[in-house]
């Protein structure tokens, strides 16, 4: 059955008797009209998963299943079951629902609601029913308020009650919220957005059974717009179970990360969290899983050893396909590929390190070129699989030649028998040709065979020129899109190819945000630095496309505008 999204009430409650499930659906019923229970279970043949739903008198719907065969009973079998395993142990969740959750769940479950027998509580529970029928006919009655002293008669009693409540009102005020300590260097932030973080840390950590937090200490450094956090929670635990502790310091370090937002909203300072402890009773036990997602692997990705990665473990996957998708391209024009390996340096963007050996007739400017054209086309693609940046770094080949290859027998591309037939045959009719001219003593025809040879650089040089543009436009617009204090608005970018040189032109707009935000600005950062930042950013982009395609492109003329 489904119910409306919302916390339990108590959650993985241990009930071994009637009256245990009688007490807690008393407690629920006291806060609300109507009771949801969750109830795991099991006998001597099969376990069991049952639901149930009730109001103040009566069993309203009911489900089950057996775990193991995924079998589902109707309600009025599963009335029989939950008597029949009232005494032996089960875990319950309990939910409190109100007049329109209860008639919401109903109609949600109307078929559950319509097999189930609308069993009176007394019938299920029996003898527990009649505590629980006593408790809940005393609920609406009105107490009388009656003074200490009438009560009890005695003025030294009285006195000693009003002790009594004075010291709860004093321990429940002192568990409202943990001492904090906040140190910070460079800068100021208003206390109240740590007051407020510490709050919210106390409150989702309530809902960890068994923890209490004492103090809260933050140390950090203000930066422009920013402040590094070090944040440690002290608390105690009732557990004295170790692997029970340990997963409550996890979820405590989740909670201080979900909550650090609290600083951005209140004090407009955007919290980055460089250090996180937890220490409980008095002992720290850093969760393996934050230090794992930090750890880099080092390792192969192939059965024959010959491809070795280096990366941080939560993006191991994508990268080893990654490097195995590189080393089967490469081969598959030619090359052997002796050994390779991959070194992704980086964690929100990444850096690729490439130091290859592969054995092929080719000269080195060609095979490195080639193998640099396969590296930058993955990481291009990975890059929109993973959303984040990639950039090739290095690329370092070593070329080992077929035994019995010179220099001069080194071919730029692998070829087919028949294609390097043609090739013999052209190479012999231009030569022919040369001589031919030579004897006529026509020196004339010599701008022909320039202008060919021009032509083909300049369309080598367009295919080059064409995809590097593409990149360059896609890179700059996702930079200009991270830029702190500012919103990018809309980029163009036009290019002219001079020679071997492009020369590119770029007017890029942009709003300053004056308020807090993500990014926000602020009254000590001018307009000037920030245009500086643009223009850092752009030309870094300019110089690593121009790297990974092996074309020259200049920054001719930038345009910024700042709103």
């Amino acid at each position: 059955m489904e119910i409306p999204s919302k916390p339990p009430l108590v959650e993985n409650a241990v009930v071994t008797s009637k009256m245990d499930l009688a007490n807690l659906i008393q407690k629920a019923l006291a806060q609300g009209k109507g009771v949801f229970l969750k109830i795991f279970s099991k006998d001597s043949q099969n376990k069991y998963y049952i639901t149930l739903l009730l109001d103040s008198s009566k069993v309203l719907a009911a489900e089950s299943m057996v775990i193991d065969t995924k079998e589902k009973y109707g309600g009025d079998r599963t009335v029989e079951l939950l008597k029949a395993l009232l005494d032996k142990p089960m875990i319950v969740d309990v939910y409190v629902l109100d007049e329109i959750e209860l008639k919401l769940t109903i109609a949600e479950n109307l078929d559950a609601y319509s097999e189930t027998p609308k069993v009176p509580l007394s019938d299920l529970l029996e003898k527990a029913s009649e505590a629980l029928k006593a408790r809940t006919i005393e609920k609406p009655q009105p107490s009388k308020k009656v003074t200490p002293e009438k009560e009890l008669g005695a003025p030294e009693k009285a006195e000693k009650i009003k002790e009594v409540k004075k010291a709860a009102l004093q321990k429940e005020e002192t568990v409202t919220g943990p001492e904090i300590s906040v140190n910070l260097e460079g800068g100021d932030i208003p206390e109240e957005a740590f007051r407020k973080y510490a709050e919210a840390i106390q409150r989702d950590s309530e809902k960890i059974r068994g923890i209490r937090i004492r103090k809260i200490e933050f140390d950090g450094t203000v930066g422009e717009g920013v402040v590094y956090l070090n944040v440690t929670v002290y608390g105690n635990s009732e557990s004295k179970n170790r692997r029970e502790i340990e997963i409550s310091e996890r979820r405590i370090f989740h909670i201080v990360s979900k909550n650090a937002p609290i600083i951005l909203r209140v004090a407009e300072y955007k919290p980055i969290l460089k250090d996180i402890r937890v220490v409980l009773d008095g002992e720290e036990v850093k969760p393996r899983e934050i230090v794992d997602k930090e750890k880099k692997k080092t390792d192969y990705v192939d059965r024959m050893k010959r491809i070795q990665l280096s990366v941080l473990e939560d993006v191991w996957p994508y990268f080893s396909n990654f490097a195995k998708t590189i080393v089967q391209e490469i081969e598959s024009a030619g090359m052997i590929v002796e050994k390779a390996y991959f070194d992704i340096k980086g964690r929100r963007e990444f850096e690729v390190n490439l130091s290859i050996v592969v054995k092929g007739s080719y000269d080195p400017e060609t095979a490195e070129r080639a193998i640099r054209s396969i590296v930058a086309r993955h990481a291009r693609e990975l890059s929109k699989v993973i959303n984040r940046y990639i950039s090739i770094h290095t690329v370092k080949v070593e070329l080992i030649q077929p035994a019995g290859a010179g220099p001069s027998q080194v071919p730029t591309l692998a070829t087919s028998s028949k294609a390097s037939e043609i090739l013999a045959k052209k190479e012999a009719l231009e030569k022919e040709v040369e001589q031919l001219l030579k004897e006529a003593g026509i020196d004339e025809l010599a701008f022909l065979t320039e202008e060919k040879k021009k032509e083909a650089e300049k369309t080598l040089l367009k295919s080059k020129i064409e995809p590097a543009i593409e990149d360059l436009k896609a890179r700059i617009h996702a930079e200009l899109k991270l830029m702190s204090r500012v919103t990018f608005k809309w980029l163009k970018l036009n290019h002219e190819v001079q020679g071997s040189t492009v020369y590119v032109d770029i007017e890029a707009s942009f709003t300053k945000e004056e308020v807090g935000g993500l990014f926000g600005t602020y009254s000590g950062v001018s307009d000037k630095k920030i245009k500086q930042d643009i223009v850092d950013t752009i030309t870094k982009v300019i110089r690593e496309v121009s790297s990974d395609y092996g074309v020259s492109i200049r920054l001719r003329k930038l345009d910024i505008i700042l709103r």
